[in-house]
């Protein structure tokens, strides 16, 4: 399989959010049910918002990847669904204040 197409950089695109998103999931259950807490006594845990941020950013790692294997194609399609997931999770959370 020619890892060097568009098809290819957006299925990574779209697979490593999920897999992110699972971990910040299972991050944030085993510290609330640690009963971690913050300095003002309240269970800590991740907003959503912070959640899914950063499980867009790990996009960031095959992106990485292609630019340093030189898969200019791999490339474009890791950063053109990137770059949707990011303008989506902004409208989404209104930080467009429209």
């Amino acid at each position: 399989m020619n890892k060097n197409t568009i098809v290819f950089g957006i299925l990574i695109s779209l697979i490593l959010p999920v897999i992110g998103y699972a971990i910040w999931v299972l991050i944030n259950y085993i510290l609330m049910s640690a009963n971690v807490t913050d300095k003002f006594g309240q269970i800590f845990q991740f907003s959503s918002k912070t959640m899914v941020l950063v499980s867009i950013c790990f996009n960031l790692i095959p992106f990485h990847y292609a630019k340093n294997k030189r898969w200019d194609d791999m490339l474009r399609g890791c950063g053109l669904l990137t770059i949707i997931m990011l303008l989506s999770w902004a409208y989404y959370f209104n930080l467009f204040n429209i």
